[in-house]
């Protein structure tokens, strides 16, 4: 599952931070062999080839009501229990209940002679009028082991219409020891005639419990249920299809003309596939799957496995269609899945596999590139695992509003609909890497996670972690003119912040419980879990290829030879971490491991934090040694980051854990006059109880005839560990010396990875003389690698919004610092995107895609908005361009947003800039978003023109004008929180005045950002005494009832500090007395 699909991850994210404070506010294959029963009829499951003969079935609709409860356990024993065999007619579509009938809801009963009523959301009842023996209750998080499932046969009916679901099915179980109970998963649902067969009997429960926290449905049978016999489950159920995005749910979205429409779709990742159908809801619990869907005419179905039939169905009421699928490969519940729409879909085929793409009719011919991309990553997949695709087809599916990125359902793969929408002809390199590495990352989860799953969810590292770590390789491959093969790096620049900050947990996941998904750590589990893998990958290849350089194609090497025996071993089953180590490790003639994966791996899965690796260079006349240590790597700036974060943390990180580090170095020398390569090294850095034990590398030793010969060693080859490194004062003169005379000596891979350790240690106040890296950056003007000064900018924003707080003198210095720096890389990288063929003819950088243009432009356009004079002398020029109507260029949004910022900001601007800016809005034909707009008018600081803009807002809203625009309102509603920092008494009357007309409507429905508006606004009044009782006295009038406001939460602004830092004495820091020196 993809939770997000975040293009930028790491550079928009820190872009979106620095604007944040300026504003302050992602076995073998099973046969049917072990799915059939003797005793009990199946729903149609052995339908093999069907010809175009069609079978009328009369259908009977059935419904059912659910009620809500907070009772926990519900024990029911009754002689009222009266539940017969029901009757399984492979015929029958949907079945009636009647009073002659046993209902069994999951729940609380409505007690009468005739029908029995339990249900999963449990009713108000008086306590009094049920017996419970809660000390007797199954309590454990996970379902006993002495009963698991083989098959599953769903017979489902959908009402889109009424927005219902009912259904019946038969678990086919095996009863591992004897017991007298039976327990599954079943939550929200209402169920009845519940009942148990074998070849000679059909048994019902004499008491059933339900427990409200583990969804655990228990059966009670006064008979034993013998091991080493087969048993059928028989249940049917009814629900709602509800609206939150989870289990089986329906969304509405608008077509092209207006008009409304509705589906229904399924997400069961973690614990939702009881919501739809009784189970037994956990993932090591595999089974097959044969699903029966009817729908009302004009709806199609889909599920996991293909269409064997279409039955159509007539009854006195309406049509109706019957899709019958095929029966699965074994898998988990949260895999399952299954959708009711009016879809349409284009098609092709790779080998015997039908792949299509279903979205709502408006956008068939945008997701023809996605359809290709898929196509090619099948293939990809299948040649790099050497483990074929196992279902004859595959489905992609546009669903509107989607939750989540994307979700992997076996074999019918869900997207959020504008995911994998793009037009070929104006589509952008941008679009395409965001398109492509989505369904690269969902369709590796066919192998990882579906083929191979994790046995419970502590380990989920193993399906997310691969994932997002084969969407890098994936995408790359299938589409290598974006070139993106080291854009990894940055991305993860976010995640080893966090990890300094105390603020990811480990990969290892210790929460238990699938319920609580929505709170585990994602970032961890997805974007650390890559990282380590991709180390590991790295340092097993090069262990194996006795360090040098492999020239074997990628799944020839060592790792892809073992993740194939991985994935051949456990097809079709569930593995745990340890497996995955015993399969990549190799051992010696005595058994014992070569690369102790299990130990590398476990101290960087199950460790909170990130290690740093010190080098310390010891010389003398013949000789030098490296002596290399480790420690966690904790920040200075934990606590600040905490609070710029909104982030509350009890208790500071004490950095006291150790790693079992797979460490690696290059060698470099200038003994034949120039600084070269010379060779790579790969050890393990032991996790030494002595803090203090020091492990010890000899360099080459020098000529005696080579005085000037210099070494030095760069630690982390091609940036692939998972650590940071410390270089000592002589090893950063020597590397930053060869720079400047010629830099291309290190790849800009390793050369973005140098830059960032220093700059580290100079953040992180770890350098013996700062100065010695000041000096260094010098050589960045002739830097040309995008990669490396999209790191370099990511750590200058760092030291000036993390370190200095956002100070504006501070941000002077640093502005004039950067002029210097980036005149030469701004002059290349510019306003608009040059041609793609004069970008290839520029030079020979690797790294100069577009991709990396793109993002480098945001944080050089960024610059601009912290008055950096280049960027800002240009987008006042296209500000002055865009008012007087002389402005010819294409900008991307985010450039808009610069040029409006920055003219708004800088520019002499009065009542006529307001007029330009307030007609743009109003304009159908404008040319310019009104984020980028309103983003200018943010920073409008006179107190006369934001007047000019609010009476310009009272008149819309006494006309009704624009108010149905809801994005528009809410930015007005940014734009308020902006302007309250300053001038909070005039955003405090003008929501108090249009409260009735405007306001209240959007408090009543919960917008978050009025009610921080509201509270921000009363912050700012604490200290002033002629308003403060009025804004009060206000807010309590109008919240009496909703009680939305909390006037006693503080509010955290983003520049907080800033005052005290302002006053803080700096006169002996380095940093500063450098700058002020020479800028």
């Amino acid at each position: 599952m993809k939770i997000k699909n975040n293009i930028l991850l790491g550079a928009i994210l820190f872009i979106s931070c620095i604007n944040k404070i300026n504003a302050n506010v992602i076995n073998e294959y099973w046969n049917n062999s072990n799915n059939n029963s003797t005793v009990v009829p199946k729903f149609d499951n052995e339908i093999t080839d069907v010809e175009s003969d069609v079978t009328v079935v009369v259908d009977i609709d059935m419904e059912s009501d659910i009620s809500d409860s907070d009772n926990e356990v519900i024990d029911i024993e009754s002689d009222a229990l009266e539940v017969v065999d029901v009757d399984m007619d492979t015929e029958s579509d949907i079945f009636e209940l009647s009073n002659e009938e046993s209902n069994i809801e999951t729940g609380i009963p409505k007690i009468n002679t005739d029908i029995f009523d339990i249900e999963t959301v449990i009713p108000e009842f008086d306590e009094g009028d049920i017996e419970t023996e809660t000390d007797m209750v199954y309590s454990d998080t996970r379902l006993p082991e002495n009963v698991i499932p083989v098959a599953y046969r769903l017979d489902f009916y959908t009402s889109i219409e009424n927005s219902t679901f009912d259904g019946k099915e038969e678990i086919d179980i095996e009863i591992l020891k004897d017991t007298n109970s039976i327990i599954f998963h079943s939550e929200n649902l209402s169920l009845s005639n519940i009942t148990i067969s074998n070849e000679n009997e059909v048994l019902k429960p004499n008491s059933i419990q339900f427990t409200k926290e583990s969804n655990f449905v228990t059966l009670n049978f006064n008979e034993t249920l013998k091991s080493e016999t087969n048993y059928t489950l028989h249940i049917q159920y009814s629900g709602k299809l509800n609206s939150n995005g989870i289990g089986y749910f329906i969304e509405e979205y608008n077509n092209k003309d207006g008009s409304q429409s509705r589906m229904a779709a399924t997400q069961f990742e973690a614990a939702d596939a009881r919501r739809a159908f009784p189970c037994f809801d956990e993932p090591q619990l595999k089974a097959t799957f044969q699903l029966n869907m009817t729908v009302n005419d004009g709806y199609n179905a889909l599920s996991n496995m293909n269409v064997v039939e279409i039955k159509e169905i007539e009854n006195s009421h309406l049509k109706q269609k019957k899709y019958i699928f095929a029966n699965s490969v074994k898998m988990s519940t949260y895999l399952v899945a299954f959708m009711v729409s009016k879809f349409q879909s284009i098609s092709d085929k790779y080998n015997d596999i039908d792949v299509s793409i279903y979205v709502i009719p408006d956008q068939i011919e945008d997701v023809k590139y996605s359809l290709k991309v898929a196509i090619k990553l099948l293939e990809f997949y299948e040649n790099l695992l050497k483990i074929p695709y196992p279902l004859p087809k595959l489905d992609l599916v546009g669903v509107p509003n989607l939750v989540f990125g994307g979700m992997e359902n076996w074999g019918l793969i869900n997207f959020r609909s504008e995911s994998i929408l793009l037009n070929e002809e104006t589509g952008t390199d941008i679009d395409k890497y965001g398109v492509v590495t989505l369904i690269a990352h969902e369709i590796a989860h066919q192998w990882f996670g579906n083929i191979v799953t994790m046995k419970w969810w502590d380990d989920l590292w193993l399906n997310e972690g691969f994932a997002n770590y084969m969407q890098y390789i994936a995408t790359d491959a299938v589409e290598p003119e974006l070139g993106i093969t080291n854009n990894w790096y940055y991305e993860k620049y976010t995640i080893i912040v966090k990890d300094a900050n105390d603020i990811l947990s480990s990969v290892y996941n210790y929460n238990l419980n699938p319920k609580y998904f929505n709170q585990w750590d994602t970032s961890s589990l997805y974007n650390k879990g890559e990282s380590i893998i991709r180390m590991m990958e790295f340092w097993l290849n090069k262990m194996n290829d006795n360090h040098s350089i492999s020239t074997t194609s990628i799944e020839e090497n060592y790792f892809y030879k073992r993740i194939h025996e991985y994935l051949d071993l456990y097809k079709y089953n569930n593995v745990d971490g340890q497996q995955l180590y015993e399969m990549l490790e190799s051992y010696d003639e005595n058994g014992q491991p070569l690369y102790h994966v299990s130990e590398i791996m476990e101290s960087f899965i199950k460790q909170k934090g990130i290690p740093i690796v010190m080098m310390e260079r010891i010389s003398n006349d013949h000789d030098q040694t490296i002596t290399l240590s480790q420690e966690q790597f904790v920040s200075l700036d934990i606590e600040l980051y905490k609070i710029y974060n909104n982030e509350q943390k009890d208790t500071m990180i004490k950095g006291n854990s150790t790693w079992v580090i797979p460490y690696s170095y290059s060698i470099y020398s200038n003994s034949t006059g120039k600084p070269e390569f010379l060779e790579s090294h790969y050890i393990t850095l032991e996790d030494n109880d002595d803090r203090k034990s020091k492990t010890t590398i000899s360099l080459p030793t020098k000529d005696d005839e080579a005085t000037n010969t210099k070494i030095f060693i760069k630690g982390n080859e091609d940036q692939k560990g998972y650590y940071l490194v410390q270089y000592d004062d002589e090893s950063i003169q020597v590397a930053c010396e060869w720079l400047k005379s010629d830099l291309n000596f290190m790849s800009y891979i390793n050369r973005a990875g140098f830059i960032s350790d220093i700059f580290n240690q100079l953040l992180e106040d770890r350098a013996e003389n700062p100065t010695t890296i000041l000096n260094c950056l010098d050589y960045l003007k002739n830097e040309k690698s995008t990669i490396v000064w999209i790191k370099v900018l990511e750590y200058f924003n760092t030291l000036m919004y993390i370190k200095y707080g956002n100070k504006m003198e501070m941000n002077k210095l640093f502005m004039k610092f950067l002029s210097d720096l980036t005149k030469n890389i701004f002059e290349d990288i510019g306003w608009v995107e040059k041609e793609k063929e004069d970008i290839e003819k520029k030079s020979g950088i690797e790294d100069n895609t577009i991709i990396n243009r793109y993002i480098l432009r945001q944080f050089l356009m960024n610059l601009g908005n912290n008055d950096e004079e280049n960027n800002r002398a240009k987008a006042l020029y296209y500000y002055n361009e865009i008012k007087n109507g002389t402005y010819s260029e294409n900008f991307d949004k985010y450039i808009l947003i610069n040029i409006f910022e920055t003219g708004i900001k800088y520019g002499n601007i009065d009542e006529s800039d307001i007029d330009f800016i307030l007609n743009e809005l109003d304009s159908e034909t404008s040319k310019f978003d009104k984020y980028s707009l309103m983003s200018g008018l943010k920073l409008v600081s006179d107190a006369s023109l934001r007047i000019k803009v609010l009476e310009k807002f009272s008149k819309d809203i006494e006309a009704d004008f624009n108010l149905n625009d809801v994005e528009y309102q809410n930015l007005k509603i940014d734009l308020l929180t902006n302007w309250a920092s300053e001038d909070y008494y005039l955003c405090f009357t003008f929501v108090r005045d249009h409260w009735n007309d405007y306001f209240k409507e959007q408090y009543l429905n919960d917008n978050y950002s009025l009610i921080y508006l509201i509270k921000n606004i009363y912050s700012k009044s604490k200290s002033d005494d002629e308003h403060s009782q009025e804004i009060a006295s206000w807010i309590d009038m109008i919240d009496e009832k909703g009680k939305k406001i909390n006037l006693e939460d503080e509010i955290i602004e983003n520049d907080h500090n800033n005052d005290n830092l302002e006053n803080e004495e700096n006169d002996d820091d380095p940093i500063i007395l450098w700058l002020k020196e020479h800028y």
